[in-house]
């Protein structure tokens, strides 16, 4: 009776011992496996993290390469365009400024434009002229102008113009402007491209 109660109870831990065995192998299989999961995943998340961080950096890189082009352009171009026009203001403005600061060349203008106004003939006219030429002007003008003059025509004296003068109807809101400012400008415009043609072969 002993004998078969050692036999069932050697039986019974041998069958728990390889159910544990069995049931360990089972855990430890399905713990490598999620581990092995857990691995692949992580690496493949790694990957994924990497090719991102490349592409973001590739990105990066053309943006910054193509802002660093389109910059260098353009500091060309606004160099290119500061030496045009200091080499327009040194032909230009010198040259302008100093015909439409001649009393005399200035007399000859004022007179060709009034003999050629056409807005009303009978219309009064009103003449500013710079300031810093009211004494060298003033007489010559009333003497050389004196028929318009009796038609109401008025010279007047502006610090606002330099050179030149501007001529318009008496008492109109708009008035032609013929100053050093608007020649240099027309000159400018109309020669700008020229010039940058000829010193940067454009």
């Amino acid at each position: 009776m002993e004998q078969k109660i050692a036999e069932l109870t050697e039986k019974l831990f041998k069958e728990g011992v390889e159910k544990g065995e069995a049931e360990k192998k089972s855990i430890v299989g399905a713990a490598q496996a999620e581990a092995e999961r857990i691995r692949s995943e992580a690496q493949k998340q790694a990957q994924r993290l990497v090719a991102e961080a490349q592409k973001q950096a590739e990105d990066l890189r053309k943006n910054v390469e193509s802002e660093i082009k389109l910059s260098s352009l353009q500091a060309i171009s606004s160099l290119k365009q500061k030496i045009a026009d200091m080499l327009l203001a040194k032909t230009v403005d010198e040259n302008v400024s100093s015909a439409l600061s001649d009393p005399g060349f200035l007399k000859e203008l004022i007179e060709a434009t009034v003999n050629n106004w056409k807005f009303g003939q009978d219309q009064a006219l009103e003449i500013v002229l710079p300031e810093n030429l009211k004494t060298k002007l003033e007489k010559s003008l009333e003497k050389s102008l004196k028929d318009v003059m009796r038609r109401g025509a008025t010279v007047t004296f502006s610090k606002n113009i330099k050179g030149g003068f501007q001529i318009g109807p008496s008492g109109a809101s708009f008035k032609i402007s013929l100053t050093d400012d608007d020649f240099n400008e027309f000159f400018k415009e109309y020669l700008r491209p020229r010039t940058r043609s000829f010193l940067f072969k454009e």
